[in-house]
This record gives structure tokens, sequence and C-alpha cells, in this order.
């Protein structure tokens, strides 16, 4: 039997789960949200819809990739089934997007001038960046550079 991290999707906590059989259900240790398998430890496999208020929060711990984007923005939409690729195949790392129209105090303290921007963390300290729509060797490299 081996042990699988899967993150909460309500409070980001990282969590390790036993294999479950017979139905049964696992529940975050730390607010006791339901956790389901799959992706990138939010239970879906999908980047996670981060706030200006529950950001830094999000990142404090852990590795996570946040892409600040907009919605207008056509290299933003270019790069998000990138984003969500990779969100289904690494585990490993919490993806997540912040809407710079919607939390203008996140971009502001992330000096978000140019979108999209990818932004890399380890336990909440900036290890990196990627401006522009990279295509996905290019941040497959930034991950290995940025996240180890």
């Amino acid at each position: 039997m081996s042990d699988t991290i899967i993150r909460c999707p309500s409070c980001g906590q990282a969590n390790r789960v036993p294999d479950l059989a017979d139905g049964k259900k696992a529940v975050c240790g730390k607010c006791k949200a339901e956790l389901t398998a799959g992706g990138n430890g939010d239970g879906h496999g999908h980047p996670v819809t981060l706030t200006d208020a529950s950001f830094r929060s999000s990142i404090a711990s852990g590795k996570s990739v946040v892409d600040l984007w907009a919605p207008w923005c056509g290299p933003c939409r270019a790069i998000a089934p990138v984003i969500e690729q990779l969100a289904a195949d690494r585990p490993d790392i919490r993806f997540a997007k912040v809407n710079v129209d919607e939390n203008p105090s996140t971009a502001q303290a992330m000096r978000a001038s140019s979108i999209p921007l990818l932004v890399f963390f380890k336990d909440g300290v900036e290890t990196g960046r990627v401006v522009g729509a990279a295509p996905r060797p290019q941040l497959e490299a930034a991950i290995r550079q940025y996240l180890g």
C-alpha cells in the first residue's frame, strides 16, 4: 500500500491519504473537507482559483505555480490548456489562477504589468517567473529550474 498526497480544495493543506477501499472517504486533516483523488492535489486535476483573500494562505506551503491572467487576454486564453494539462500531469505541484481584473491587490503585489504571468513559489517564497504564453516544454523547464 502506498500513500497519496492530496491537496485540500478548500484550504490547500497537503494530506497524506492511504489507498481507500470499500467506499471509504478521506477528509482534510485541517478543515475536514472531503478529499477526492486525482489531479494536482486539489482533487480535480485543474488549477484552483485564488482571490486576494486566499492568495497568501494558498501559496504558504508546498510548491505552487500561479497564473496571473485576464479573460480578455488572448495569450492568457492560449496558455490555459497547457496549464490545465500540467495541473493534471503534476500532482506534486499546486496550480492556481488569479484573475488580475477581479483581484487587483494580488496583481499589484505580484507586479503583474504583463500577462500571462506565471509565478513559481516554494513554501510561500517566489522562486521565479515566466512572462508570456510560453510553450509547454519551456514551462516544464521552468518548473524544473524553479521548483526542483
